[in-house]
């Protein structure tokens, strides 16, 4: 088989779209902290990130599900298309405190993201 200009230029568009194809598919948060593990594992420990987590729930009763906080964690993450900034849970995190949405749980002031992040904990951890 002979490669022609053409054939040769075929080949290096197809394989360009591939990768921009790939790299679209690939979670935007694959070196993040996974919804369910909280930063504030560290710092609190998980029997009061799971206080935290019931009390936010219990002032949020839209937020009292499994798939509810998912949805909500997820909304400012769709696909990772390259190029364009696709927020991770920690830059939400910075988003929310510039943003000022933050909520007080148990005298923390946690960003939004935090709390359905310990909520989200609170279902989830055994």
């Amino acid at each position: 088989m002979t490669l022609d200009r053409r054939r040769f230029l075929q080949l290096s568009a197809l394989s360009i779209v591939a990768t921009v194809a790939d790299s679209a598919c690939a979670s935007s948060d694959r070196a993040d902290t996974p919804p369910d593990r909280p930063q504030l594992l560290a710092m609190l420990g998980p029997e009061r990130v799971r206080q935290l987590g019931a009390n936010y729930r219990a002032s949020t009763p839209n937020e009292n599900s499994v798939d509810a906080l998912r949805a909500a964690l997820s909304s400012g993450h769709g696909l990772r298309i390259p190029f364009i900034n696709s927020a991770s849970l920690d830059d939400q995190i910075r988003d929310d405190f510039a943003a000022g949405r933050t909520v007080v749980v148990d005298g923390w002031v946690l960003a939004v993201t935090e709390a359905r992040q310990a909520a989200l904990f609170s279902l989830t951890a055994a």
